[in-house]
Parts: structure tokens; sequence; C-alpha cells
């Protein structure tokens, strides 16, 4: 890596006529990506015929990866009636989920080192081979392993589509092209769930694997014929000699033990079991370690701590793992909330959400054009928070047993748009603040904490709804006559309400539920507040009309 002098001068294209230079001391850390005006300098990489061919595989992509997190949840039903082992569907979701999420901080780096081409190709190959061995499974212990290959495969993807992007797109023109991305993740979560079903019932549910293989065939061949990028230098054994092995596997293993017991807790094991409290010190250990290593052994960490001294790097970080809190959390519960307060099936509480994703949807592809056009970022992230917030209170104070209809679709709708305007800025907005030796890396923190910060969210959300639900169930139940309602029943079987005849007692049980979720959903707005809060320390950083070779 080349050191930078103490002072350097940057230029930054605001039009075709003028340049505005700015000075730079070295040690700002937030330095925008050098952009000199020279032959290297051009609006793409790509021809326009390549740009929209590539930019076409990466939405087979991102609809890909929605459609797989979200298609296989409706087949679980058959699943476990074939292979007779509903006491290991859990890991089918936790084996996915550890490995996705373990790949996401590694894959940046790799591909840094490989080329992003080759650690694509990489990665959607091992999607698809595990995802054919999925369907070919012949009992749940296959399933469950070839799953968390498949993870591995997935986590990738996601990142790198994105990295790609912002390869082979400027970043004043990114905005636009992340909007579509946005708006086709969200097709693919409307898709999915009814695609399971249709394949469950009329066809088998091995279908739900097997689909993945045309997409990913076009996708790969694509790719293979039009995405052209600079190779890394080096030679095969100099590129292996360059990996952070011990940083990967201490990341690989501190995450895991971290999401565990975050998994695990209230359900499988209580909180204060000596379980999740020994996975979660064992965690601690080995992501202190891992801090150590990254800084001060490893050559090339697969998470810089350069990263770290940026002050809006740090605040993205923050505001995506307290965005993913909120947004999984309500991906998650609100679906509850139709099927046990309005009595109404998995299937049409998939649907009922969707003025949610519509909002996400539409909202997405807007903050892109207008960041595109604007120039500005920020801005869309603090319009988008607020609305949230608004959002969040409406849906805690409203979603009860009397909410009509038009109540459900407009506060849906309402956070809905607020998530759209920030689900893509932000990824500009960390792009843009860094220099392109750490874009990859960056790109993946943002994918990670986001993540991370979904599974906590549900978690914490859980914690909160079981703990207000077993303590009005348990106040309930003493107070009526005993064996008026099957008190076990209640807690674990969240349809058990709508089979109790005494409509005075299920009227009540329901209220129960209704003080939970409603307790759960204000556990949002403080968190929402918070990461409108952070995102307030992030700067504005000009969005660039050229990339650099």
């Amino acid at each position: 890596m080349i050191e930078a002098p103490d002072s350097v001068t940057i230029t930054v294209s605001n039009s075709h006529e003028e340049k505005e230079e700015k000075v730079l001391n070295k040690t700002d850390s937030e330095s925008t990506i050098k952009n000199n005006n020279n032959e290297d300098e051009k609006s793409t990489l790509l021809s326009f015929k390549e740009l929209m061919l590539v930019f076409l595989a990466l939405l087979f992509a991102v609809f890909l990866s929605g459609l797989d997190q979200m298609i296989v949840a409706t087949c679980l039903p058959k699943i476990v009636s074939e292979f007779n082992s509903l006491d290991q569907i859990t890991w089918i979701g936790t084996a996915y989920l550890l490995t996705s999420t373990t790949s996401q901080p590694i894959s940046g780096k790799i591909s840094d080192i490989f080329g992003r081409k080759p650690t694509f190709l990489l990665a959607i190959g091992t999607f698809l081979i595990a995802s054919t061995l999925c369907g070919a499974s012949q009992n749940m212990i296959m399933l469950i392993v070839f799953r968390g290959l498949a993870g591995l495969g997935a986590g990738a993807i996601v990142n790198l589509l994105m990295i790609i992007m912002s390869d082979v797109t400027s970043q004043r023109d990114r905005g636009k092209y992340q909007g579509l991305v946005g708006g086709v993740w969200g097709l693919s979560t409307i898709v999915g769930p009814l695609a399971g079903g249709l394949f469950s019932d009329h066809l088998s549910w091995r279908w739900a694997f097997f689909i993945n293989l045309p997409i990913g065939a076009v996708t790969v061949i694509i790719v293979i014929l039009y995405l052209q990028l600079p190779k890394p230098n080096g030679s095969l054994i100099e590129k292996l000699k360059r990996i952070d092995y011990l940083g990967s596997i201490l990341v690989f293993i501190g995450v895991v033990c971290l999401l565990l017991p975050t998994n695990w807790g209230g359900t499988t094991y209580p909180w204060n079991s000596p379980q999740i409290i020994t996975l979660y010190i064992v965690s601690f250990i080995i992501l202190s370690i891992l801090i150590y290593v990254e800084v001060k052994v490893a050559a090339e960490p697969i998470i810089p701590a350069q990263l770290f001294k940026i002050r809006t790097a740090v605040a993205n970080f923050i505001f995506n793992l307290l965005f993913g809190m909120a947004f999984y959390s309500m991906i998650f519960y609100t679906p509850l909330y139709f099927q046990v307060i309005k009595g109404v099936s998995a299937t049409v509480s998939g649907l009922l959400i969707l003025p949610l994703l519509l909002g996400l949807v539409l909202f997405s592809l807007v903050a892109g054009l207008l960041t595109s056009y604007t120039g500005r970022v920020r801005e869309f992230i603090w319009l988008g928070s607020l609305i949230s917030i608004i959002g969040s209170v409406l849906i805690s104070i409203y979603f009860n047993t009397n909410s009509t209809t038009g109540q459900q679709i407009g506060f849906l709708l309402i956070i809905g748009c607020g998530f759209g305007f920030v689900a893509q800025t932000t990824l500009l907005s960390i792009q843009s603040c860094v220099e392109i030796e750490y874009l990859a890396t960056a790109t993946a923190m943002y994918n990670f904490s986001r993540v991370i910060g979904g599974i906590f969210g549900v978690a914490i959300l859980g914690a909160v709804f079981n703990g207000i639900l077993n303590e009005g169930l348990s106040t309930l139940y003493s107070q009526l006559p005993p064996g008026s309602f099957d008190i076990t029943l209640a807690k674990n079987d969240a349809l058990y309400l709508w089979n109790i005849s005494d409509m005075q007692i299920r009227q009540n049980i329901m209220q129960i539920y209704v003080n939970a979720l409603q307790s759960a959903y204000r556990v949002n707005v403080p968190i929402l507040v918070c990461a409108f809060l952070s995102s307030l320390f992030l700067k504005h950083h000009v969005l660039q009309k050229t990339i650099t070779k």
C-alpha cells in the first residue's frame, strides 16, 4: 500500500465545466477517494451493453438471495412431515443463519485478494451446488448440512453484488441502480412465500431449492461473458499468503458463539442458563482476541482498524445495527399479530404485510433516484429515520384487537416508506466516506452490522414478548377455576386461543397477546430514535460522477 503524503490535492468533478479542489491533511481519515483528472477516470468501466447485462445478472443474484431466504419457510411443514423430525426443524434456519452471517465479513477481503469475478463465481457456484444437494437430501441431517453450505455462498453473494456494483458505477449514478436492487429484493420477499406454498402443495418442497438452478445459471453465464474488471496482481501462491487465516477462523468461531445463544435464549434454553452464559463469555473472549489480531498481528486484516477511525463509517455501522434490529423484528412479529389477533392463515398473514414491503420497494427506488439527482445522501437517511419512528409509534399504539384494515395498511405503509428511504442510502454513505482500498471491507461490514442487528432485534423483542405473555397468562390462570384452559398450550401454541370455546377466556388471552405484542413493538421506538441520533454524526461526502480504475 502506498503511503499518502502529508498533504494531497484532490480534484472532485461537480460538473463538466467546474472543478473544486480541496486540500486534505493526511490526518483527516475521512478523505474522499482520490479522483484525479486523468485517462483512468471514466463514468463506468464497462460499455453500456456490458453494464446493463452485468446489472441484470446482479438483479438475478439479489432475487436469488431474497427468494432463498423466504421460500423455505412455507415448505417447512412438508419437510418435517416427510423426514419425521420436528425436533430438528430450527436447525434448518440456524445453520443457514450462522454460515451466511460469518461469510459476510470474510468475503469482502477475499474479493480484494483474488478479484471480484472469481470470488463471486465461487460464491454463486457454492450456493447452486448446495441448493442441488438440499433438494436431493434424503434425511434432515443432510438437509441441515447442505443448508449451512448454501449459507456460505448466499452471504458472500449479497456482499459481492454490492461491491461489484460499486466497481462498475460511479457514486453519483449508483443510487439509481441500488434503488432497483432494493426493489427486486422486496419483490423476491413477496414471491418467495407464495412460490414455496405452490411448490409444497402442487409439486414438491424440493423445488424450493431446485428453482435456484436456472436463475443462478443465467447469472453465472452473464458474469463469465461480460463482467470484465481489473485483476489483482500476484501469483496464486502470493495471494494465498495474503489471506488472514487466523482472523477468518476467529471471526467464524466468535460469531457462531455469539449467534447461537442469541438464537437459543428464551426458547431452547433460559437466558440465565449455563449454556447461554458460557457461550456469550466464550464469544467475548474470542472477539477480544480477534480485535488484537486485526490491529496488531494481521498484515491484511479482514476487518481493518482504519475503518473505525472514520466518524461516518462508525456512525453508519451503528445506524445499520440499530436499523437491522427494528426492520427484521418488524418483519418477524407482524405476521404473528395477524395470525393470532386477526385469526388468519400464515399465507394470508404474509400477504397482509405487503404494504410494508411495497413501501420499502417504492421508496427505495425513489431514494435512489433522488440521491443520483441531488448528490445528497444523509438528508434522506434522516427523513427515513423520522418516518420510521412515526410508523413504529403508530403500530405500537393502534395494532390491537380493534384496529381497522385501513389503519393496518396505512401504518405498515408509513414504516415501509421510512425503511425504504434508508435501505440503500446508508450503503452510499459508507462507500463515499472510505478510500477505494477499503471499499469492499466497508461494504462487508455494512451488511454484517445490519444482519447482526436483525438477529439481536428479534431476540430482544422475543424476550420482551415472551416475558409479558407468560406473566399475563400465569396471572389469568391463577384467577380462573382449574382447567379453564391449558396454560402450557397457551404459552407455546400461538393459535391455541382459537380452539377455546369460552369466548370470554378467548378474549382475555387475546388481550394478553396484544399487550405482549405492543410491548415488543414499543421497544423499536427507542431503537429507531437511537438510530436517528447516530445518523446525525454522518458527514456529507461528495458523490463522485466518475470512477477510478
